[in-house]
């Protein structure tokens, strides 16, 4: 028995790798948004068909029919969202002005490069290094 997974007589080829440098992040940073509606099917229908992604959990509707969701999509996405005003958007975070300042922690070199020299942390020093 062959399954339709399997590469058998006319499967198709995997796509090929690419490779290459990296195209450049556009000018329409990710952010974290929170989605607010009192509509539960228009919430529903905006989260359907609009581009973005589950921060955490998936929406939440609580007793008083009011729907929520963190959420993560482009800014542009999050300003013409605002603009339609079928749900409330509050922006909470933008990730990509996060990622530039952690980028900027990163060390340069090889930390284990000189075996004399013991890397910084929180282990624990079991021998001294000959």
């Amino acid at each position: 028995m062959v399954s339709r997974s399997s590469s058998g007589k006319g499967a198709a080829k995997p796509a090929a790798r690419k490779t290459g440098v990296k195209a450049k992040a556009p000018d329409d940073p990710v952010v974290q948004v929170r989605l607010i509606g009192t509509d539960v099917a228009a919430f529903k229908q905006f989260i359907e068909t609009t581009p973005l992604n589950f921060a955490c959990a998936g929406p939440r509707v609580n007793a008083e029919g009011i729907a929520t969701a963190h959420v993560l999509m482009k800014r542009s996405v999050a300003d013409e969202a605002a603009k339609r005003g079928i749900v409330k958007v509050e922006i909470t975070a933008e990730l990509s002005a996060n990622r530039a300042g952690q980028a900027a922690q990163i060390g340069k070199g090889n930390r284990f490069a000189d075996p004399n020299v013991l890397p910084t942390g929180r282990g624990v020093l079991l021998r001294k290094p000959s």
